[in-house]
């Protein structure tokens, strides 16, 4: 790192790459807890899932506000402060005493993760030489990987010393060494210049408007709140329609560049990447509760599953990468990977595969490869034409834009277990068909690339899912 030793340059990077292992980490350790959360705070099972995808409801309201607070705070203050929020609202989380309490500590904990993110990375890679950047990225994302292959032991083993609440009370515990960590690694690093950008502050609203409504529809139909869900979806599509209406206009103040949608590889990453990350969200939340609620496997069994999935997309990363450097035709590359992707999706299908423990941590680990090719694939060829001066924008639009297909994603079993109940609709088999069919629905995406798409594709944007 620049003007820094290489010792203290590693320390940096170690505290921010910790920080993304804990924000993945909290995404994904309360999944084997979620039934008993329900039976801890009187709660249904989709009442405690939506209330876990608050922390992604906050990430999506949050997220398109970081690049307009890199204005008022240093880069480093930014994250510490974000780190604080965040390990407040965990202690917040392990005392909640009912839903509506862990629903709001939720959210507050999302909007600490939405400061903590991209400020981290922000200033590792402004104090980071060019050259080395693939290198930096490469120890950032590992991490990330390795917290859903961990977080099904850490949730075992701290449901058998306690329970569930001791989980919340570890990650904030971990959090608040991580502020140690950051005073005494990061306020030494200098922050890059950012320019001064203008919020369009009517076009967050009605941003904020539409998500939160979005959210609220899921919320109120899990509680058969008919009514209620009706005027969430209407207050959903209003805010929708005058949102694209705003960012359509041309003004000073802005939320979005959506002219970056004039180049196809990243219009192809935010449409038809966006049903593919909603399948991949929706999945593993979907084949746990049925698990648990269906079969005689233990927790760590089914916790397992977790580990094959996130197992399967280590594996697969360096063929993946190795495949699309040398890429002739991403077409065919985009055409095989959904196809793959659909049919590992599909195999879930076959109640006799799910009863045989050995085929269904085979199903999962080659699920993982095929969405680690796919996921990989959108990637690394949606930033390839952007220009350097305009990559902010690009990553912020395509960060926000991600957490609200992982919004999606979650919600989703939460709806489809409310209302498919098993003894009259088999809500297992209508969950998994739907997020196949949203899968299959990226083939046709990938048909209307065109035929010769050969371009460098650089290894600095491959990202993790």
């Amino acid at each position: 790192m620049k003007a820094h030793s290489c010792g203290s340059g590693h320390a940096a990077i170690l505290t921010v790459a910790s920080a993304f292992f804990l924000e993945v980490l909290d995404a994904t350790i309360m999944l084997m807890a979620i039934i008993p959360m329900a039976n801890d705070l009187g709660a249904s099972i989709s009442g405690v899932t939506l209330s876990l995808a608050t922390y992604l409801l906050a990430l999506v309201l949050f997220l398109p506000l970081s690049g307009h607070l890199f204005n008022r705070f240093a880069l480093a203050q930014q994250f510490l402060c974000g780190l604080a929020i965040f390990c407040l609202a965990s202690l917040a989380c392990a005392i909640s005493q009912n839903i509506y309490l862990l629903c709001i500590a939720r959210l507050v904990q999302g909007f600490g993760s939405a400061l903590v993110v991209p400020a981290g990375r922000a200033l590792i890679l402004a104090n980071t030489p060019k050259i080395a950047i693939p290198k930096t990225m490469a120890w950032l994302i590992a991490p990330a990987l390795v917290a859903p292959m961990v977080a099904p032991y850490m949730a075992n083993l701290l449901l058998n010393i306690g329970n569930w609440r001791l989980i919340f009370a570890s990650i904030g515990l971990f959090a608040a060494g991580l502020m140690i960590a950051c005073r005494i690694t990061l306020y030494s690093l200098p922050a890059p210049e950012t320019p001064r950008l203008q919020l369009d502050k009517h076009a967050y609203a009605l941003w904020a408007l539409s998500s939160s409504a979005l959210f609220m529809m899921f919320m109120a139909a899990s509680n058969n709140w008919l009514f209620c869900s009706v005027l969430a979806a209407g207050a959903m599509l209003y805010g929708s329609k005058r949102l694209c209406t705003r960012l359509h206009q041309h003004a000073k103040a802005q939320l979005f560049d959506l002219s970056l949608l004039n180049d196809p590889a990243f219009k192809f990453n935010i449409f038809s990447g966006s049903l593919f990350r909603i399948s991949i969200y929706a999945f593993p939340t979907l084949l746990i509760i049925h698990l648990m609620k269906n079969s005689n496997y233990s927790p760590v069994s089914i916790g397992h599953c977790l580990l094959f999935i996130f197992a399967g997309n280590l594996v697969s990363k360096p063929v993946a990468a190795r495949l699309l450097t040398g890429c002739r035709c991403l077409k065919r590359y985009f055409i095989y990977s959904a196809l793959t992707t659909s049919v590992t999706l599909g195999l879930f299908l076959f109640p006799p595969l799910l009863n045989q423990l050995p085929a269904l941590w085979l199903m999962c680990f080659l699920h993982g490869c095929a969405r680690s090719f796919q996921f990989l694939g959108y990637s690394s060829t949606a930033l390839r034409n952007v220009q350097q001066h305009r990559m902010h924008h690009a990553n912020i639009l395509i960060s926000s834009v991600m957490q609200h297909n992982a919004l999606i994603g979650q919600a989703l079993p939460a709806l489809l277990s409310a209302f498919f109940i098993p003894e009259h609709l088999p809500f297992f088999t209508i969950g998994m068909s739907t997020v196949t069919l949203a899968s299959l629905l990226t083939v046709l995406g990938a048909l209307r690339l065109p035929n010769s798409n050969r371009s460098h594709i650089d290894p600095m944007h491959f990202k993790s899912d």
